[in-house]
Parts: structure tokens; sequence; C-alpha cells
């Protein structure tokens, strides 16, 4: 009694096309879901700008461990 080794029509067929990676819309939701994130960061007056907050870790990593921290805006 040996093992089938042939394959049906039907295993095979599904297995030509592949999925998508990314839809379009999926894509397109995405950026717009970042820019609305990203324009509610900058309108928080609470954050500090990148910029300011990487200089400020810079001097601590150089040893100024009494530098203030940036103000936020």
């Amino acid at each position: 009694m040996g093992v089938a080794t042939e394959r049906t029509a039907s295993h095979s067929a599904g297995m030509t096309t592949p999925a998508p990676l990314i839809e379009d819309d999926e894509a397109e939701a995405e950026a717009r879901a970042l820019a609305a994130a990203i324009a509610a960061s900058d309108a928080d007056p609470r954050t500090v700008p990148h910029e300011k907050a990487r200089a400020w870790l810079l001097r601590l990593a150089q040893g100024e461990f009494d530098a203030p921290p940036p103000k936020p805006r």
C-alpha cells in the first residue's frame, strides 16, 4: 500500500494566486490616521519638539546631568 502523491486540481487551484500584501484602501486609511495623529501631537501644548529633546539628551549623555530639560511649547 503506497502513499498517493498526485494532487487534485482543487488543491492546486487555490494556491495559484497570492493574496495582495496591502490593499490600497488600507494604505490610504493608515496614511490618513498617521497624518491625524501627527497633527494632534503638533497641536498638543505639552509636547517638546524633537530637536530640543534630542539636544537635551545629548547633553545628558555628555555628562551634563544638571542640564535643564526643555520646556514644553
